[in-house]
């Protein structure tokens, strides 16, 4: 976070004063519950290859070569994400797909709709509006969002069952399911920061930058339904700009199928000169494995995660 030794411990009670305050979520503070023993005193992650992502893992996401202090690691934990609804995302299965991009994300069970237009999905009738195909399926409703044609919006509809419970699509051609998961992340991973701590303090003020890690469909799904803000590239993945993760704004990109890894900040205005430090601090970020995660020391805050929620 700092290079000498000695404003080491000044940046450590500047972080743990921010969190102490208010998260990026705009919730005010909680207690830590459950923390680790294995707590970082304070030690610099260097920088290195991602971890790689385990199927079903939610990974830490850090900022290499700053240190990090003890309770400065949290995890949004949402016990009722895994009663649905559930998710498929699906993309173009030419390698032109990327987060919110020639792509898809059938989500059930969702309310009936309200509005729009009588469209034929295999043999029931649905509705359809801008961006969306919305019928009836197993007793509730099934919508698929996406910037595909019409055409192949209601071909994945047609193509999508349920059982037990949750949606399964059997891709159309020139589509492949990338991700099936809850809609709401049943965890998210983040790391808090001061911003002065980060060097950016120009762009991003002295506030708080954060880090995190979220696996789920529904941020996908509500960028099909508010449009996509692109912004450039972070490790070689297409990157957008979002406000769902709370704060004044961040950049969000996808390390592996389903997993969403972003950098945020509260404090100056979100302009060009705020997204331009985003990607460079996101460019500076590793990915930790489950165990490394754990060696931090997150104490964990029980909410709602409806992150980006469109309906």
């Amino acid at each position: 976070m700092l290079l000498a030794a000695a404003a080491v411990v000044s940046s450590a009670a500047v972080v743990m004063a921010v969190v102490a305050v208010n998260g990026p979520d705009g919730r005010g503070p909680r207690a830590p519950e459950s923390p680790s023993a294995a707590a970082s005193s304070g030690s610099a992650f260097p920088h290195g290859p991602d971890a790689p992502v385990g199927a079903g893992q939610t990974p830490g996401l850090v900022i290499a070569g700053i240190p990090l202090p003890r309770g400065a690691t949290l995890i949004k934990r949402d016990r009722s994400a895994g009663a649905g609804p559930w998710t498929v995302v699906l993309r173009r299965s030419d390698g032109s797909g990327s987060l919110g991009r020639h792509g898809a994300v059938v989500t059930f069970p969702v309310a009936a709709p309200s509005a729009g237009r009588p469209v034929r999905v295999g043999g029931v009738s649905g509705r359809a509006s801008a961006r969306e195909i919305t019928w009836p399926v197993e007793g509730s409703y099934a919508r698929v969002r996406g910037d595909l044609p019409r055409s192949e919006l209601i071909a994945v509809a047609a193509a999508t069952r349920v059982a037990s419970g949750r949606p399964r699509v059997v891709a159309p051609r020139g589509l492949s399911v990338t991700a099936t998961d809850t809609l709401w992340p049943a965890h998210m991973n983040e790391t808090r920061y001061s911003s002065r701590a980060t060097g950016e303090t120009d762009e991003l003020s002295g506030g708080l930058t954060f880090t995190g890690v979220a696996r789920c469909g529904g941020f996908e799904d509500a960028l099909y339904a508010t449009g996509v803000r692109a912004a450039g590239t972070v490790h070689g993945r297409p990157a957008v700009l979002t406000s769902a993760f709370g704060g004044n704004g961040a950049l969000a990109w996808e390390p592996a199928p389903g997993v969403v890894a972003y950098v945020g900040y509260s404090g100056a205005q979100l302009d060009q000169g705020a997204v331009d430090a985003l990607r460079r601090l996101a460019e500076r970020t590793r990915l930790l494995s489950p165990g490394q995660w754990r060696a931090t020391g997150p104490w964990t805050s029980d909410q709602t995660n409806d992150l980006g929620r469109a309906d």
